[in-house]
């Protein structure tokens, strides 16, 4: 048997230097906050210093598992994720009309970050032992439906919980959220080898229930329809004012950036920690430092996705490629609400957002992600052990 593979040495460095910038990219956007509030520094550095240091450790111990374990315990992990959004839309918070978060004295929870990692695990879980589809012809519509649209339904039960989570993070509401997670799931199942009539069929699904979410909320058809004149007289100071901000930050910085506290974007946003981090980057370290931001995003996620790659087990593959994409979902979808290409939509950047629960579970990702890498040798499909160099990862229609 192969010896155990060494980390990701790279990954590590890349999500550790992103915690770190990200640690004084919040401490320099709160600061103004902060001082208005007579606090000596912004409270989102103590969440971002404690939940960081957990999550590194929860990562540490999490590399030391090995992946056919944390497979068998995708199932309580699952549950306990669940039971978790449902207890929040009972006992959770309630801010700005919002019950995500678990509150602990100063510090609060979202078990929506830990679903998006759980979601990942499960499907990826489900998915890995499927067998090639082997595809029928049915003449007649009861043979259709016994021969193709039942087997085609069984095979797709791990995607049930994944329902049931993004239904009850759109109780709370929060349908970005909700997003990410279909969107990750949807590039799992590409990866996975759906059929493109069936990833089309599944896209179009999607639109239509967001475009019913839309709809259900008055509020969100508003943001999309105004979007478009934000810059307007009537709705700059309003419905606009978040968006225009920030891309007048964006564009005051220029390529070289104001200098480092020298914004002034952190004075007028009402967020200026969380969704909108990147305006005051931009605004003070330029286009340049927010190349540097997103390039460094871009090694997490090309180190996740190349590792997943390489490998032949497809449980590990499917997880690898699944973290891969949901950092890159979330890090486009806070970068177009920045320089106002898109409506506000409230997706954190990943490891430079305030929340700890974001960070959290973005290091436990990390972690399970390094179980992987460093797993001595994978499973093929037929059964039996193989060194992992000997067989190379190629991509097949498993779930058409």
């Amino acid at each position: 048997m192969k010896q155990s593979r060494n980390p990701d040495y790279v990954l590590y460095a890349a999500a550790i230097i992103a915690t770190l910038f990200g640690v004084i990219a919040v401490w320099d956007a709160g600061y103004a906050e902060s001082a208005v509030k007579g606090e000596m520094f912004p409270r989102a550095i103590l969440t971002q210093g404690i939940f960081g240091i957990a999550g590194i450790i929860g990562a540490l111990f999490l590399a030391k598992i090995s992946p056919e374990k944390l497979r068998k315990s995708v199932y309580p992990i699952i549950g306990v994720t669940i039971a978790l959004l449902v207890g929040v839309l009972v006992l959770g918070k309630e801010i700005n009309g919002a019950s995500r978060w678990y509150r602990f004295g100063p510090f609060s929870f979202q078990p929506s970050e830990i679903a998006k990692l759980s979601a990942i695990m499960f499907v990826a879980a489900g998915f890995a032992n499927l067998k090639p589809w082997e595809d029928v012809r049915c003449k007649t519509f009861k043979k259709w439906i016994g021969n193709w649209l039942i087997p085609k339904m069984v095979r797709a039960w791990p995607l049930l919980p994944v329902f049931v989570i993004v239904g009850l993070i759109e109780l709370q509401p929060d349908m970005k959220t909700a997003m990410v997670i279909v969107t990750t799931v949807g590039f799992m199942l590409y990866a996975a080898g759906v059929s493109k009539k069936t990833f089309i069929t599944g896209a179009a699904l999607v639109l239509i229930a967001a475009g019913m979410m839309i709809i259900d909320k008055p509020y969100r058809l508003t943001r999309l329809l105004s979007h478009g004149d934000r810059w307007s007289e009537s709705k700059i100071d309003s419905i606009g004012f978040q968006t225009t901000q920030s891309e007048t930050a964006l564009a005051m910085g220029g390529v070289l950036g104001k200098g480092f506290g020298q914004g002034r974007a952190k004075y007028t946003l009402p967020e200026p920690t969380s969704d909108f981090v990147l305006a005051t980057i931009g605004e003070e370290a330029g286009l340049l430092g927010s190349f540097f931001v997103i390039g460094l995003l871009g090694v997490i996620v090309w180190r996740l996705y190349m590792q997943g790659m390489m490998r032949v087990d497809r449980f590990q593959r499917l997880m690898l490629v699944g973290m891969s994409c949901w950092i890159a979902v979330q890090t486009v979808a806070n970068v177009v609400v920045a320089n106002g290409a898109v409506p506000v939509m409230g997706v954190p950047l990943p490891f430079f957002s305030a929340g700890g629960s974001s960070l959290l579970a973005l290091w436990l990702a990390v972690g399970v992600a390094q179980s992987a890498i460093t797993s001595p040798n994978v499973k093929v499909e037929k059964g039996g052990s193989v060194d992992e160099d000997q067989v190379p990862a190629r991509r097949r229609a498993y779930v058409r």
